[in-house]
């Protein structure tokens, strides 16, 4: 039902939803106009457009917290991908505190300046 309420709230019916939410479930399924946006836009996009806090503090404050849970979901996903790959076969002598070392590297949104570091030093291709 919570899921529902995030989702498609103007397919739960009012008295199926928990207490705080009701009165803002009613007032939103009431207004045509914010219907229509619904149907028109993409949900995060409408949530953050037309749910303001000033009208639907509840609801509000509800979507965020369900809207943040994909984008939880995707960084621990993205975060045990670079894991196995560092993790594999090929790389099994990778110590704990190497591999931490060489996760942070790979999670962190630094971006690698190549350029200085080559022309400090010379690389020579090897045979």
């Amino acid at each position: 039902m919570e899921l529902n309420i995030f989702a498609t709230p103007f397919n739960v019916e009012p008295a199926n939803v928990p207490d705080n939410l009701q009165q803002e479930i009613s007032q939103l399924q009431s207004d045509d106009e914010l219907k229509a946006r619904y149907n028109n836009l993409p949900l995060l996009e409408y949530y953050n457009r037309y749910i303001i806090n000033d009208e639907f503090p509840t609801l509000r404050r509800h979507a965020l917290k369900y809207a943040s849970v994909f984008g939880t979901t995707y960084c621990c996903k993205q975060f045990f991908s670079k894991l196995t790959i560092a993790k594999n076969r090929l790389h099994s002598r990778l110590t704990n505190s190497n591999l931490e070392k060489q996760l942070q590297v790979a999670t962190s949104s630094a971006p690698a300046n190549i350029t200085p570091l080559t022309k400090k030093k010379h690389f020579y291709p090897s045979c």
